[in-house]
């Protein structure tokens, strides 16, 4: 199936197979912002062209234009907003083309505005994206393909903007991505060479300290903020530590939190202070330090938690489990019933009722709620109809086997689900959060399924600060099928980031969101998801401005 299918399929409302899981998740992102697939007005926004950035990659870009693109080439500089700030074009019949598209200085391709496009996908991923032709999110760019790359300051690590190169969709060559990323390369040793005294400073007294440790350090100054793998994961809100740390003496001893402690070096431009250099190490040590004993049990998860607690409710009466879809309530019932029945339950799945006739299934079903000796899961009883839900409501009435039963909601779900039914079976229920609330969880469902594809295989950090941070909106099954490929690109022995989907590898970049946050996050995306990507009934419907729905979704990556 080609690519432009793919296309049309989804914006039919399906969701295709034979496209790149970037490009398609980059399409439901479009989908949610409102962007019409068909046609769509670029914004145009008065752009600062007199910027370092613009100062130092124009030359570059001007220079090595003619040297490293084709003939039928653009080659296209945007700042971080996603608005074109520079352009060159090889030939005048492109030009016209490009000019028709917007593609010129002022015009804006955030991703939010025009879609899957270059410049906006790049932006919002971190990474280089390649939109070929029919990758596009609005029909009228298919004629083109698009390669854009980040800029980060080689000191500070903030993104500057992008750089683009596009050619019409029949000269795609797999050169492109070679020449933006040189490109970049070349963009980023301009802007370490004209970095400021103060950002170099800072820059050799990071280098400096990390040569002697392994441990994380971060460097810090008025707006600049460096930091090794190591002291990134620790989910420090760096932003702060400057106020924090300027008035200290040098060589003190930071408290930062009970666990956490570090060393300062300041580093000073005569009697002036002009940043810091933290290495950090932990725990910070207590008065009477407490260790656990080796007979001491470790806190237990949310999983083995919810699993306590469903093997206890299940020898008291019928069990019901919620959750969206994926999330393993049938695997925690079956668990429950297995561990305190001593025999693995029969299950019952109201999917096949319309297929089996209801006669033949609610016979099937009544056989072996009248069995004592075996526990019997009912897994799906949301797609019970009312004919079948009365049948099974009456059939409870002589149930003697142990029963729990699935229920299958979304996060924030409205729907009818079979409430009589549920009332007539009585119990408990308990639900089972999203895998996007359980992120303690996460690595070690992830670590346990890796293992079933190799006992000595395990997670690189940077793959674990992606997994951590990634929503899960498929839950564990998604987990489950994410782990299951990487582990085929795994290399010696090691799950490296680049092993994962790109849809994965982009949540590396975004910040460890608050419990409050995610359930903030979740509540936006369901309305903008209820109100057809429309963001003006979104922020009525929410009760906030325009505006601040707009910042809450940047902020948020939705």
């Amino acid at each position: 199936m080609r690519t432009g299918t793919a296309w049309e399929q989804f914006q039919t409302g399906e969701e295709p197979r034979d496209v790149r899981g970037e490009v398609l998740t980059s399409w439901r992102r479009s989908r949610i912002n409102g962007v019409d697939p068909e046609y769509v007005d670029v914004p145009y926004v008065e752009t600062d062209v007199d910027t370092q950035f613009v100062r130092v990659a124009v030359p570059i870009l001007t220079r090595m234009a003619e040297l490293i693109t084709g003939e039928q080439t653009c080659l296209a500089l945007a700042d971080a907003s996603g608005r074109v700030v520079w352009r060159w074009v090889s030939e005048p019949a492109l030009r016209n083309t490009l000019d028709a598209l917007s593609v010129d200085q002022g015009y804006c391709f955030d991703e939010e505005f025009v879609g899957t496009n270059g410049l906006g996908t790049s932006l919002e991923t971190g990474r280089i994206a390649i939109i070929r032709g029919s990758e596009h999110f609005v029909h009228r760019f298919h004629s083109v393909t698009c390669v854009a790359a980040p800029v980060r300051h080689p000191i500070t690590r903030r993104t500057l903007g992008a750089v683009n190169v596009t050619c019409r969709a029949e000269h795609t060559s797999s050169l492109l991505s070679v020449v933006v990323l040189k490109l970049v390369d070349e963009i980023r040793a301009g802007l370490l060479a004209a970095a400021a005294p103060r950002e170099r400073q800072l820059l050799d007294g990071f280098l400096c300290e990390q040569r002697r440790t392994t441990a994380p350090v971060i460097s810090v100054g008025e707006g600049i903020v460096i930091a090794n793998r190591a002291a990134v994961e620790l989910g420090l809100d760096q932003h702060e530590l400057w106020d924090e740390l300027r008035g200290a003496p040098d060589g003190a001893r930071i408290d930062l939190r009970p666990d956490l402690s570090g060393r300062l070096r300041l580093l000073r431009d005569g009697l002036v202070t002009t940043g810091a250099v933290l290495t950090l190490s932990g725990p910070v040590p207590e008065p009477t330090p407490r260790r656990r004993t080796r007979d001491e049990p470790v806190a237990p998860s949310i999983w083995e938690r919810l699993l306590a607690q469903a093997e206890q409710l299940v020898g008291e009466g019928p069990l019901t489990v919620r959750g969206e879809p994926g999330t393993g309530k049938a695997t925690l019932l079956t668990a429950a019933l297995t561990a305190r029945y001593g025999v693995d339950p029969v299950v019952v799945d109201a999917a096949t009722c319309p297929v089996e006739g209801l006669a033949v299934w609610a016979g099937r079903f009544g056989a072996h709620l009248a069995d004592p000796e075996v526990p019997l899961v009912l897994r799906h009883a949301e797609l019970l109809s009312e004919e079948a839900a009365r049948a099974v409501g009456a059939l409870l009435a002589g149930g003697q086997a142990p029963l729990g039963v699935t229920l299958t909601v979304s996060d924030a779900s409205r729907a009818d689900i079979p409430g009589r039914l549920l009332d007539r079976l009585g119990g408990a229920a308990i639900t089972i959060p999203p895998l996007r609330r359980r992120t303690a969880d996460i690595i070690e469902l992830a670590s346990r399924e890796l293992r079933e594809h190799g006992a000595r295989l395990s997670f690189a950090l940077e793959a674990q600060t992606a997994l951590r941070r990634y929503d899960w909106p498929g839950n564990g099954r998604e987990l489950a099928a994410v782990v299951r490929e990487a582990a085929r690109h795994s290399r010696g022995g090691v799950v490296g980031l680049d092993a994962l989907p790109a849809e994965v590898r982009a949540a590396s970049g975004r910040r460890v969101l608050t419990p409050l946050e995610r359930a903030e996050s979740s509540v936006i995306a369901a309305v903008l998801q209820e109100c057809g990507g429309n963001k003006s009934a979104a922020a009525k419907e929410l009760g906030i401005s325009r505006t601040a729905l707009y910042a809450k979704i940047r902020s948020y990556r939705l």
